[in-house]
């Protein structure tokens, strides 16, 4: 970026700033030089709009990396998993946090989720009242460690946090750049708590952008430079390995194989009566609803309610398609059952193998997959690889490591 045009577009989101309408996308202008910003900015893995989008897979670590420092806070687009990859993290978040401060931690770390929205300004700071002539604040519980006499260790979630008016957003970042707020003491802050004599509590934020027109307020470069900064974005490798973990249905993950942009594919600036469509978050909801088989007079509508029109017309057609295949056969007579021709049958295919398999038929799941016919060998490492998931006892196995050895280049 030329230092002109550069300039512009700062003078710009210092205007932004000015009228409280900026977003994360405007902080590094505001924050840095433009040397450090062509240095830091012209890095290739960084996208464009000056923000370093994170796979799902990357955000724990990189948080336990970053939280020892700074709280962190996680943008991204609604469904996508921020509050979900926090919820199984908790552990590994706070351990990097204790070891780093070096401290010992008696218990298993608490979850504390808050959202700023659901209080009134008054619960942050407590209610004023007078005790023996003196004004104290009676405080509330929203607060880690309130009401306890013993010290406390944990993650303090404060989750849709853009969606806080202005000045909650304001007392917050008073709690996170000083430690305190009225009485109260966040335990472990290096300026309020530095010896951790009331414990331990690690604060991770999370939200929506102003662009996800999700009622976001966004965040002040006051409030947002104290922080450090990640914008989760879907990727279809991560969700598919995370379904075959959370025994996602075989059709649902066939599905998003086989068309990936239905792994999010929610419009913000479409207008609708029923703001939905697929999205991580969904599409679970949609597994569960696959498993419970609704009957055919009502699928298309609690399939269409879940994940939009779009998106449920494209999936009861796989749906449709897997009830025309016989895997039978296959199980039975892997070297003789036609492979199916179509790519739609062979995603349906797909889908039911995996559902069927067993550490019995496995062999034979394994010689139908193989054979010549599909449309591509990697429907095969996409079975077999769903079938190790969710049976582990498979990896164990001599075909399934023949089977990686012959597709090494693919499985990479």
């Amino acid at each position: 970026m030329k230092r002109p045009h550069w300039e512009r577009i700062v003078r710009q989101a210092k205007t932004r700033a000015a009228r409280n309408r900026d977003t994360p996308e405007d902080w590094p202008l505001l924050i840095y030089s433009y040397d450090e910003y062509k240095r830091l900015f012209s890095n290739p893995n960084v996208q464009r709009g000056d923000t370093m989008h994170i796979k799902p897979s990357q955000l724990t670590e990189a948080l336990c990396l970053t939280l020892p420092d700074s709280p962190v806070m996680i943008w991204g687009a609604p469904g996508v998993g921020k509050s979900q990859i926090i919820h199984d993290s908790v552990e590994d978040i706070f351990d990097a946090v204790a070891s780093a401060r070096g401290v010992e931690v008696p218990a298993s770390p608490i979850l504390w989720e808050r959202r700023i929205n659901d209080y009134d300004l008054l619960d942050f700071a407590g209610l004023p009242h007078i005790v023996d002539g003196v004004q104290v604040r009676a405080l509330p519980d929203i607060w880690p460690g309130v009401g306890s006499s013993n010290p406390v260790y944990g993650v303090l979630f404060l989750d849709e946090f853009p969606q806080g008016a202005r000045e909650k957003q304001t007392a917050v970042q008073r709690l996170l750049d000083e430690g305190r707020l009225g009485d109260y003491v966040l335990p472990g802050h290096p300026k309020s708590d530095p010896d951790c004599k009331r414990g331990l509590v690690v604060v991770v934020l999370a939200g929506n952008r102003q662009s996800d027109r999700a009622n976001s307020h966004g965040m002040g470069t006051q409030t947002g430079s104290r922080m450090v900064h990640f914008t989760l974005a879907p990727d279809v490798d991560d969700w598919l390995g995370w379904a075959a973990e959370a025994d996602v249905d075989p059709l649902v993950t066939a599905f998003v194989k086989q068309m990936p942009e239905y792994l999010y594919k929610l419009d913000p600036t479409v207008k609708s009566d029923t703001p939905t469509g697929p999205t991580p978050r969904t599409l679970e909801k949609l597994s569960k609803a696959v498993k419970r088989c609704p009957p055919a007079h009502v699928e298309t509508a609690v399939y269409t309610g879940i994940v939009g029109e779009e998106c449920a017309r494209a999936f009861l057609a796989l749906c449709h398609a897997a009830r025309g295949v016989n895997v039978e056969e296959a199980l039975t007579n892997p070297d003789t059952c036609e492979v199916p021709s179509e790519a739609g049958l062979q995603f349906a295919a797909a889908s039911l193998l995996i559902r069927r398999s067993s550490t019995k038929n496995f062999d034979n799941i394994v010689k139908f997959v193989e054979r010549d016919g599909w449309s591509s060998p990697e429907i095969g490492v996409f079975v077999v690889e769903a079938i190790k998931r969710r049976i582990p006892l498979v990896a164990e196995t001599e075909t399934y490591r023949d089977f990686c050895l012959r597709w090494a280049d693919i499985r990479s």
